[in-house]
């Protein structure tokens, strides 16, 4: 009796090991993938938390959420928005520091205030280090931030003011990225957000994927050299 019990338990082992066996391995190299690649994000609207979760999903990335804990609600909040962009303010965030270690790839969700970053991720670029990191910035607001990109320097006064004027607030986003935080800027890409329904932003986010995965393949490839 004794025998045939033991004789039953390896067999039962020796099954156990084959169906093991037969079973797909995990994909460990996903997760490792999906590892690399973190969306920092600040919402006041939900705008940008929708095209960051299209973001994380269609890059397998992880995402983080950055929580002004002054409201900016309503009108008020809305022109107090505006009003700390102009002066470039600083507020008070949660998380205010996070560790970046793990990751290789940051991409920055943001709307536009007053033509800059808003507050909260300014804030947070302030109080983070983004050396050796890849950094792409993907903004969103109720203007088509190169719309004035057509103009030449015989296009009227106006229209090349808010030319140089907007070159100008992009370059600054870029060098806060690149000098203050020390992150490798590649890439900024933006949407126009202004009467667009949920599913046409998540058109417009969709259609910088190939755009977004191409910036970061290309970047990781140099640094494995």
């Amino acid at each position: 009796m004794q025998y045939s019990i033991k004789r039953l338990s390896k067999t039962i082992a020796v099954l156990a090991l084959g169906l093991f066996l037969l079973l797909p391995l995990p994909s460990f190299a996903a997760d490792t993938t999906a590892g690399k690649t973190l969306i920092i994000y600040y919402s006041r609207t939900g705008n940008s938390k929708l095209i960051s979760e299209v973001l994380q999903k269609e890059l397998n990335a992880q995402a983080l959420e950055i929580k002004d804990l002054k409201d900016r609600s309503g009108s008020l909040g809305y022109a107090g928005a505006g009003f700390d962009g102009f002066f470039d303010r600083h507020t008070t965030i949660d998380p205010a520091k996070v560790d970046l270690s793990p990751y290789s790839n940051v991409i920055i969700v943001s709307p536009i205030w007053n033509w800059k970053l808003s507050t909260p991720i300014h804030t947070f670029i302030d109080n983070n280090r983004l050396d050796d990191k890849t950094v792409v910035l993907f903004t969103n607001g109720n203007n088509d931030i190169r719309k004035y990109e057509q103009y030449d320097d015989n296009a009227p006064f106006l229209k090349r003011f808010f030319r140089d004027y907007i070159r100008d607030k992009s370059k600054g986003s870029r060098d806060y990225v690149t000098g203050t935080a020390g992150g490798n800027y590649v890439r900024h890409c933006h949407i126009e957000t202004l009467e667009a329904s949920s599913d046409q932003i998540t058109q417009r986010t969709l259609k910088q994927i190939d755009y977004l995965k191409s910036a970061l393949s290309i970047k990781t490839a140099r640094a494995d050299q």
